[in-house]
């Protein structure tokens, strides 16, 4: 299944690509649209103050599929889940083009968070919380899970 998505405004342009896609610049980043209870989950990082859906980087040499697991465990404690790859997505903003990949997944169980250093809490609701970390970058791809979970 190949699906393209792509939404720009002023400076900053957000492209969807499909799973197996590789871009030039590499790929960075997991970000995870979970849901738990028909609820998604986000976490409220402590540095940054806003919520997000969880996501952090792909270690050196990590394949994509295990950072997505990993981030998701320690930054929401999910014991047992069933997660997909359903995008690579790609950011361009003022001439840098940043790349990750975008995850769907079902949370069977859940426990307390493992990364106590970054993730102040985690929450569940039915909608995106008023405050985001990225505000913008996060509507795009919570868009995106939407239509994918609605599909």
């Amino acid at each position: 299944m190949f699906i393209f998505w792509l939404k720009i405004i002023d400076m900053l342009r957000v492209d969807f690509h499909s799973p197996d896609y590789h871009p030039e610049c590499g790929l960075k980043y997991v970000i995870i649209g979970a849901r738990h209870g028909n609820k998604w989950v986000f976490i409220k990082h402590k540095r940054r103050k806003g919520y997000e859906l969880p996501a952090g980087h792909i270690n050196n040499k990590e394949d994509p599929d295990k950072a997505a697991e990993r981030e998701l465990s320690e930054e929401t404690g999910a014991s047992k889940f069933e997660i997909r790859c359903i995008s690579t997505y790609t950011v361009l903003e003022e001439n840098k083009l940043r790349a990750g990949r975008l995850y769907y997944a079902d949370i069977i169980s859940i426990g307390d968070h493992k990364d106590m250093d970054e993730i102040d809490e985690v929450i569940f609701s039915e909608y995106l919380p008023p405050v985001l970390t990225f505000p913008y970058v996060q509507s795009v791809l919570f868009d995106y899970l939407e239509k994918y979970r609605k599909s």
